[in-house]
Formats: C-alpha cells, structure tokens, sequence
C-alpha cells in the first residue's frame, strides 16, 4: 500500500493548481481581448481591413450620396454621437484645427454620426474631457430617426463652429461595416481606399497628426 501523502505535499500541489489556473485566465483574458478587437486609448483598432472607394451616407440636407474615401494622400473620418461628451470635448476643442490642418495637407476630414439616439452632450474644459457631461440618450421614434438626427446633426454643427462636413449614417450600414467599437472613432484611409489605421477614443490633435502621418506612408 503506498504510504500516505504528506501535509506538505499537498499544499504544494493545491499551490500548483492555482498558478495554472491563474495563468490560464490571464490567457483567456487576453485572447478574449483580441477576439473583441478592444484597443487601448491611441493604439490602431482591430478592424481596419475595409477597402472602400466610395461610402454611402445622407447628407444633413437628407439627401443620399456616396462620399469618396479615395483619391486624396489620406482620408481621415470621425465617427461620433451627439450624446457623447467626449465626442464634443473634440469637436470643440481638436477637430476644427486637426480638420484645417488635414486639408492644408491635402487630405480630406469629414465626420458621420453613427449613433441613433439624440441629447446633445457638453464638452468639459480644455485638458479635461472626464469632466463633460453625457447627453440623454433620447431615442427618436419609430420614422423620425433621421429626421431628428438631422436637426441634431445641424444644432451641433453650428454649436461648435465645424468647418468640416457632417453625415448621418443610415441604419448604422457604414459603422457597422467597420466593426465600430465605440465613440469618438477614427479611420485613415489611404489615396487607394483602404482603410491602414483606426484608434478609439478621445485624442489630442498631436496624437492624431501622428496617426495621419504614419498613414500617408501606407
């Protein structure tokens, strides 16, 4: 009969078992993370394997068009959402020079909102975005979506003085094609129409001349 395991022995085992377990959920962790394509605040997303020429979007007049994402050094597009206080500490703190300093490259800036639901946010101070305040959330009804995203689209358009052009996305058909994680959300597409970059979050305007520049090179 063998003879009987030690007190020592055991613990050393209940030990073992927990290190494994510990490192097989850091494994799953992480490969979980990458099966959701998260990325951290300035790091290129996970999905940016869309080629384009054209995109199709309406207009804040209602009317359908296809948007070139081609022909120019870089395109860059902002996806934001009216409700989103970080979407509006850019608007009014970042995009109007990022978009400036976009064109006067030769590239192009245009910005889609990529939300249905309304409730304009307000943007913190300069240097703190954590201290804006998240719109309502308000859910327009059944056939108005567009019409009341337009108005909303207008109302934040002249709020925070954009020079650049904004669209509505219908039905989510172009957020969703890029597999769009949240807001605000950057894509820089190449003079082919392919989409070589993406970040997620709030950015400076430093940060995203960086991302432009490194996608002129792609």
């Amino acid at each position: 009969m063998a003879p009987p395991r030690s007190k020592q022995t055991s613990r050393n085992s209940t030990t073992i078992v927990i290190v494994v377990a510990a490192v097989l959920l850091v494994v799953l962790a992480v490969v979980w993370g990458l099966a959701l394509g998260g990325s951290s605040k300035g790091a290129p997303t996970a999905k940016v394997k869309t080629k384009a020429v054209t995109v199709g979007l309406v207009t804040m007049s209602g009317q359908r068009t296809q948007v070139a994402v081609s022909g120019k050094p870089v395109t860059v597009v902002e996806f934001f959402a009216i409700w989103c206080p970080y979407c509006a500490y850019d608007a009014k703190w970042v995009m109007p020079d990022f978009a400036s300093r976009v064109e006067k490259a030769g590239g192009r800036f245009f910005a889609v909102d990529a939300s249905q639901q309304l409730g304009q946010a307000v943007p913190g101070p300069l240097g703190h975005p954590e201290q804006g305040i998240e719109g309502s959330h308000l859910q327009p009804p059944a056939g108005q979506e567009e019409s009341m995203s337009l108005k909303a689209m207008a109302h934040y358009k002249a709020t925070f003085h954009l020079p650049f052009p904004l669209y509505y996305d219908e039905g989510l058909t172009y957020a969703t094609s890029v597999g769009l994680q949240g807001y605000p959300s950057f894509l820089f597409y190449n003079s082919k129409g392919k989409a070589v970059a993406g970040i997620e979050g709030w950015q400076t305007e430093a940060q995203l001349w960086q991302a432009y520049q490194q996608a002129a090179k792609k």
